[in-house]
């Protein structure tokens, strides 16, 4: 089965010569993977207290900036590994880029919750368990051995949405977005399982009756 190509994975062939570059930048003034990963998830919590006091162009702009080391970190760590990177490195990437998108939402629903506006905090709310899920999802999917590149707002995708949105001063588009976006993606992925998991058993009793 031809594996399948996703945005994110255009991106990253896109913008690879960008990113070596900068990440030789990095290497050579001292950073390593582990540290870009951490500056970018403190970076995060800043955007999120810009967004959460009402500063949303400002929050764009810092949230641009500090999104793009998740681009640097996994290439700095494979050139200092052989290309193999690191497996703490892969948990400390994955788990920062939860806490860093978690403290977005929560700046927005703090937001949200001063002005009064409860329908917007229960959109966001249910961008935030959307983002869960569709992470969630791919994990055990991947767990099982399945390919689980499918779907549409990837963590890139919601960031797509949200980072102009917040420069324009909409950031409510982008939680409709990703709230509506996200839930579908998660059970994109739930059916996709569930198939493949049929189709697996499916296969395995017929190699028994032929055996």
């Amino acid at each position: 089965m031809t594996e399948k190509i996703t945005f994110s994975d255009r991106c990253r062939v896109w913008f690879k010569q960008f990113g070596d570059i900068s990440s030789r930048f990095l290497l050579k003034i001292g950073l390593s993977a582990n540290a870009v990963t951490i500056i970018g998830c403190v970076g995060h919590l800043f955007a999120a207290y810009l967004a959460a006091v009402g500063q949303f162009t400002w929050a764009g702009i810092l949230l641009l900036f500090f999104a793009v080391t998740d681009f640097f970190d996994g290439t700095m760590s494979r050139m200092t590994t052989g290309g193999k990177g690191t497996k703490f490195g892969a948990v400390l990437d994955s788990t920062t880029d939860r806490y860093a998108e978690f403290m977005i939402f929560g700046g927005l629903i703090y937001y949200y919750a001063v002005h009064g506006d409860y329908l917007l905090m229960i959109v966001s709310y249910a961008a935030i368990m959307g983002s869960i899920l569709v992470s969630y999802t791919r994990a055990k999917g991947e767990i099982a051995g399945l390919n689980m590149k499918l779907g549409l707002m990837s963590r890139l995708e919601r960031y797509l949405f949200l980072v102009p949105c917040l420069f324009f001063n909409v950031p409510f588009i982008a939680m409709w977005a990703i709230a509506l976006g996200s839930q579908f993606t998660a059970i994109q992925r739930i059916v996709h399982i569930y198939r493949e998991f049929k189709r697996i058993d499916a296969e395995t009793s017929s190699q028994k009756k032929n055996s």
